[in-house]
């Protein structure tokens, strides 16, 4: 009997987390292609083009709201079965707490191993293959100034010091698009702005081809090729510019070694690292949240209070991960620490409850 409840109550939540997560990829995908047909430098793209790079885009979104899908998936499940007073007769029969949530933990636990090793991959690719088509529509027209290029990189050689910025990087940091590079003077002022859709690394210099020179006081010198000096590695360009979801699991651990072999930070890479080994703990530990707010009997009217306590158990263990993340990129405290706690304190909170909940 245990089986086959255990086998019901497991399909019963990886169908609610398949549904869901449907959902969620819709509806961001809809507000994404939005997204991608305000913005100004992609006005010019056809329906079919602004769909496919939103639907390279959207995977690593998606990914980021999976443990809130766990939280609001294993809710939704307990509530339901709640209704259906199917929890209230398993107890009647005898069947605890702890068992009812085993197989909802088992599921939680497997599809985290998923969500790492498979879907991880995949959005990563998709995230490089994004990254080089929005590299390529940016080749082909003019590039605006933005803000959001930062963080900008120093460099100097053969005595030219310069400051560069580009809105996307493919290619392991050999390839930048919407780049725009400020040359300084002898007396610490910017002499030249430089602005090119795409720059290349090639054997220690920048090639920017279709590049616009502007001095101060004259007008922008028509579209040529430049090569900018540089001294710079691959692999720190990547770490600098690059968004470490880009990177599948698989690559981190040599990203990492890599950069700090030539003494750069590779925190941030560390940071995702540790967090997506994390995962199917804190995805345990979301369902375990979960089960201490809906796996009591709902009577009418207890449902709004029950998605409300969820809601703000949600949000909470979502302040404290951010937090985590940012100390933890910034090397303020150790990766390992930063990407483990909020899994381990939610499931310390969650057990506790629950123990409360059955035994008093």
């Amino acid at each position: 009997m245990n089986a086959t409840l255990n086998g019901y109550f497991f399909r019963r939540f990886v169908s609610s987390v398949f549904s869901t997560l449907v959902a969620i990829f819709a509806l961001v995908y809809l507000i994404d292609m939005i997204e991608v047909g305000r913005r100004g430098q992609f006005a010019d793209l056809s329906f079919s083009v602004a769909a496919l790079l939103s639907a390279l885009r959207v995977p690593s979104f998606v990914e980021q709201a999976f443990p809130f899908i766990i939280l609001f998936s294993s809710i939704f499940t307990l509530l339901s079965l709640n209704r259906r007073l199917e929890l209230v007769v398993a107890r009647a029969a005898g069947v605890s707490v702890w068992q009812i949530v085993a197989p909802f933990v088992a599921a939680s636990a497997l599809i985290g191993v998923f969500a790492v090793c498979v879907y991880n991959p995949l959005a990563a690719a998709a995230i490089a293959k994004g990254a080089e088509l929005e590299t390529r529509i940016t080749s082909g027209g003019h590039v605006e100034s933005s803000s959001d290029r930062i963080p900008w990189l120093r460099q100097s050689a053969d005595g030219v010091e310069s400051i560069l910025g580009a809105r996307a990087i493919s290619k392991g940091g050999l390839e930048l698009a919407g780049v725009t590079a400020y040359v300084i003077g002898d007396n610490g002022t910017v002499r030249e702005r430089i602005d090119a859709p795409q720059a290349d690394l090639i054997e220690h210099s920048w090639v920017m081809e279709n590049a616009v020179v502007t001095r101060i006081g004259f007008s922008p010198d028509p579209p040529k090729t430049i090569e900018l000096p540089t001294t710079l590695k691959p692999e720190y360009v990547e770490e600098r510019l690059a968004n470490p979801d880009s990177i599948p699991l698989w690559q981190l651990h040599s990203k990492i070694q890599a950069a700090r072999s030539l003494g750069y930070n590779a925190d941030a890479f560390a940071m995702q690292y540790n967090t997506l080994l994390a995962r199917p703990a804190l995805f345990v530990a979301m369902t375990l949240l979960a089960a201490t707010v809906s796996v009591k009997f709902a009577r009418t009217g207890q449902s709004g209070r029950t998605i409300i306590g969820g809601i703000t158990a949600g949000f909470v263990l979502y302040v404290v991960t951010f937090l985590a993340q940012a100390l933890g990129s910034n090397a303020i405290i150790p990766p390992v620490i930063a990407a483990w706690f909020p899994a381990v304190a939610a499931g310390l909170f969650g057990v506790t409850a629950l123990l409360y909940q059955e035994d008093g």
